[in-house]
């Protein structure tokens, strides 16, 4: 906790002294594709310039593990990171694209945290706290002055996981601009 503390308060110092100026902030929400299920991401973006912006995300996912047994399970993780722009087009419908990565600090939650499943069997990986780093990429078309369609795609590397080390989101959905 202390280490996720760490970085958000370095993080906050970053966007803090932007000698660029104030730009736009932002939010967003998408869904789609995660392994084995579903995904839902909550993105905070403050925009440090044009091209950079510091994110602070909220991802959970809802999934089960089809290998011998259906195993559910569900992560839940918080995710500090910085983007920058690699490609923008201006036109009548403008787009870019962003890459990016950072940090993850969560807690996945293995068989809702029985270690029984129906059928007798045990299950040997327990629910816990799992940390890591992520790259991610971000395609924006803007729809209008406030909001853009936003596609995501995550690649997760969970250092300590017993459902898997790496683990992709993919997702679409919609980023509003505050001011």
């Amino acid at each position: 906790m202390k280490k996720l503390i760490n970085i958000l308060v370095i993080l906050a110092c970053l966007t803090g002294y932007s000698q660029e100026g104030n730009y736009a902030s932002s939010i967003g929400v998408s869904s789609g594709y995660a392994e084995d299920g579903f995904g839902i991401m909550a993105t905070y973006n403050y925009h440090l310039n044009r091209s950079r912006y510091a994110q602070l995300s909220v991802f959970a996912a809802v999934a089960e593990d089809k290998g011998s047994f259906a195993i559910p399970y569900n992560i839940f993780t918080v995710q500090p990171g910085y983007f920058f722009k690699v490609l923008e087009q201006r036109t009548f419908k403008s787009y870019a694209l962003n890459i990016g990565g950072g940090a993850i600090i969560g807690y996945e939650v293995i068989n809702n945290g029985n270690s029984l499943l129906e059928t007798g069997a045990i299950i040997d990986a327990d629910s816990k706290f799992i940390y890591g780093a992520y790259v991610g990429i971000e395609g924006e078309l803007t729809l209008s002055n406030d909001f853009s369609l936003l596609v995501k795609a995550n690649e997760y590397y969970h250092v300590n996981s017993d459902v898997g080390n790496f683990y992709p989101y993919a997702g679409i959905g919609l980023r509003y601009f505050l001011f």
